[in-house]
């Protein structure tokens, strides 16, 4: 048994554990292997001004590249959509999805209907960017007037890492009744 695990720490298997980050302005928490940090940008709109919040850590690697974990939210009353309203949202995120390509100049290759817990609708999609050799995937959330994305931008080759699902799939919204 001893030699074993000697055996098994001399393969020098590393990897980040990941810490447990809480936002409870934001309402949310998610699990990243790095300390996050806060931006806000404001935007004027027709609609008035949006506070957008951005929260991110980006990990480099040799081996595993460079990894760019970002959860972002904005407020606004127009996107007090009703959940009956499906052609509304369903413009929302299409002017969403075509908006992010065009900021990237990337190709979306992925789209799929999502929700969070079955009650907020949401939007999935893999894009392409860089001549291909980067990737963007995102998450998006409309919940109760405000619009959550949980993105991962990493190099095309590491796209499939479990680390971007194992980031992706533990956001939690946590001010919020189910």
């Amino acid at each position: 048994m001893l030699s074993f695990l000697i055996a098994l720490t001399s393969l020098n298997l590393t990897y980040e554990s990941d810490t447990l980050f809480r936002s409870i302005e934001a309402g949310f928490e998610v699990r990243v292997p790095g300390e996050m940090i806060h931006d806000i940008k404001q935007f004027q709109t027709e609609i008035g001004e949006i506070n957008y919040h951005s929260f991110y850590y980006q990990s480099e690697s040799d081996t595993s590249g460079s990894f760019v974990y970002v959860i972002s939210y904005y407020d606004s009353p127009a996107l007090k959509i009703p959940a009956d309203s499906v052609t509304l949202i369903e413009e929302f995120f299409q002017s969403t999805v075509e908006q992010a390509a065009m900021s990237l100049a990337g190709e979306v290759l992925i789209l799929d209907d999502i929700s969070y817990r079955g009650k907020y609708p949401g939007k999935f999609w893999r894009l392409h960017y860089n001549g291909g050799r980067s990737v963007m995937k995102t998450k998006a959330f409309l919940v109760e007037g405000r619009f959550y994305s949980v993105q991962v931008a990493v190099e095309a080759r590491f796209s499939l890492s479990d680390e971007i699902d194992n980031f992706m799939n533990s956001f939690k919204l946590i001010n919020i009744k189910y």
